[in-house]
């Protein structure tokens, strides 16, 4: 059984699920065709990630006209209305959550989508992205979940009261319209089974979940009551603690529908999502040039070690350029260099080129000129060492760092008076 939370079948949800125009603004409104079947989909928007809406049990795009217009001002989205609700055409096929789930792969080609894609989904359609991120964890760069279904939200009611849960299910099916209550047997025998099994892994991405723990004073369903709503954000909370950044943002102010309610927390959760994305793959990419710096770093070891410095300096200023390393960044490495791996020589040409690629920089002349002391050059060290005292001086460099600039000139001053 699928709780209300899940498949709320209220007349103003209905209404909004089978009724309601898109009032989205955007262009494309003719959706796509997938073979014989034209599917509803909007796409509206540009960036690097395509923000992907999954609605709810027998919800039409529509019911995200509160959150992907505003989405779709910084982001790339495609909002779209599965097989047989709204205006996308039906299909023979049973409805089963894999059968749905494969229809957005579907859907995503005939669109011409290209990932990384951010995945959204209300209730139902919570559950189905869970499905495509684990059939295509590489295309998913975040996920966020507004009030999810979980398959073991029956289970574990039934634990608490099994008879109340049964007596849910009848009314429920009582309200289930006759054309969606072959669908709605077949989700719920998908959470039946699913339930008995481990949650499959999800790929670690920024992830935010949304829960509604709104209690009504006179509860229609036992899943609506107090008890119910603690299982109910325990699961969400279960969910949440598979990814490593985002958050699990609770809600008593709105309804199941929290993306109509209380839009902005849906929005915000998207804008969230996609800035962690973003900041993760630039941590990826920055990851990326460092092994490959530092591979390079390897091979100029080896050139030394030849008597080729030349080659080896070469080497090292070309990766250095292709990194595109800040001057802090080159420092780190230099020193990294240096004691981690114990290469003072390559330390020294990785420090050269940044005290030559910013001149200006006190730090990166102050930097190199230890390195030639380490190397035993005191009067290059020395060279170096004034330059930092007159760019700190010029520069208003602050006196604890004014001092350490003096206090290695004059250990090259020592090194050579000896």
């Amino acid at each position: 059984m699928k709780q209300p939370f899940s498949r709320n079948f209220a007349a103003v949800v209905l209404m909004c699920a089978f009724t309601a125009a898109s009032a989205m603004d955007a262009t494309g409104q003719d959706g796509v065709n997938v073979g014989p079947y034209h599917v509803d989909a909007v796409s509206a928007g540009s960036g690097p990630y395509t923000v992907i809406f999954e609605s709810g049990f027998a919800s039409d795009l529509s019911v995200w006209r509160k959150v992907a217009p505003d989405v779709a001002k910084s982001a790339k989205v495609f909002v779209y209305s599965r097989a047989g609700i709204g205006k996308s055409d039906a299909r023979p096929e049973p409805r089963t959550p894999q059968r749905s789930s494969a229809e957005l792969d579907q859907a995503i080609e005939a669109a011409h989508l290209s990932p990384p894609f951010i995945l959204v989904g209300h209730s139902y359609g919570g559950y189905l992205i869970r499905l495509f991120a684990q059939r295509h964890p590489e295309q998913v760069a975040g996920m966020v979940f507004v009030d999810p279904s979980m398959e073991r939200f029956d289970t574990e009611l039934k634990k608490i009261d099994a008879a109340k849960v049964a007596q849910d299910q009848r009314y429920l099916d009582s309200l289930t319209p006759a054309p969606l209550k072959a669908e709605s047997k077949l989700v719920d025998d998908a959470f039946a089974a699913a339930s008995l099994l481990p949650a499959p892994r999800l790929p670690d991405v920024p992830a935010v979940v949304l829960t509604s723990t709104m209690v009504r004073e006179q509860p229609e369903f036992f899943m609506h009551t107090v008890p119910a709503v603690a299982v109910w954000r325990s699961l969400h909370e279960q969910l949440f603690l598979q990814f490593s950044s985002g958050s699990h943002v609770v809600t008593a102010n709105s309804g199941h529908n929290i993306h109509l309610e209380e839009p902005a927390l849906v929005t915000g959760a998207i804008q969230q999502v996609i800035a962690g994305a973003a900041a993760q793959d630039q941590r990826r990419a920055h990851k990326l040039a460092q092994d490959r710096l530092l591979n390079a770093v390897d091979r100029a070891a080896v050139l030394l070690q030849a008597q080729r410095g030349g080659e080896a300096g070469q080497l090292v200023d070309s990766a250095l350029k292709e990194s595109r390393f800040s001057e802090s960044e080159i420092n780190g490495l230099g020193y990294m260099v240096l004691g981690k791996r114990k290469q003072p020589e390559l330390a020294a040409l990785v420090m050269k080129f940044n005290a030559d690629t910013f001149p200006a920089s006190a730090n990166a002349h102050d930097s190199y000129g230890e390195l030639l002391l380490e190397l035993k050059q005191p009067l290059q060290a020395k060279a170096q060492f004034e330059q930092a005292v007159a760019l700190g001086t010029a520069g208003g460099k602050s006196p604890q760092a004014m001092a350490g600039f003096r206090a290695n000139l004059a250990k090259a001053v020592q090194a050579l008076a000896q």
